[in-house]
């Protein structure tokens, strides 16, 4: 195990863990979401929300449970997401015409709006997150990441 010399004035010992691929991933997402909320300051959403936003804009009709599956979320703190959509007009829910116990969801006129404004910042803070890797670095390690997570 190689570890990081320690300068003098670095007191921290990190011991194995910049050896652990959880570790080092749970460090990127950390900054990575810091620079997300920097960057859309003023925005009013979070990556968890933008990617919610995503996925139904896509895929209009999708039922609460189907979208809570695809995002790994359990369907309590699925519920209280699209209730915060939903208050905020982004996000409309209706009965299924398929399943009648189940909504389906779709992006409001105000949601797309929504959406349209904070993509660019979005994909400006993606680049941003990658600035200190190479285009083919950057690549490799979106490709690496969706090997892991399977999309």
């Amino acid at each position: 195990m190689s570890r990081r010399p320690k300068a003098a004035d670095d007191e921290i010992d990190f011991g194995l863990l910049p050896e652990l691929v959880g570790y080092q991933l749970r460090r990127a997402q950390i900054r990575t979401f810091q620079h997300f909320a920097a960057e859309l300051d003023g925005e009013d959403i979070r990556p968890g929300w933008f990617g919610l936003l995503v996925i139904v804009a896509g895929n209009e009709g999708l039922s609460q449970v189907r979208l809570a599956r695809t995002l790994g979320i359990d369907s309590s703190t699925m519920v209280a997401m699209i209730d915060r959509m939903e208050e905020r007009g982004w996000i409309a829910r209706t009965r299924s015409q398929t399943d009648r116990r189940s909504h389906a969801l779709q992006l409001t006129d105000e949601g797309r709006a929504f959406l349209a404004r904070v993509t660019p910042k979005v994909l400006a803070h993606d680049t941003a997150v990658t600035a200190n890797l190479s285009a083919a670095e950057a690549d490799q390690l979106l490709s690496l990441l969706r090997k892991m997570t399977g999309i």
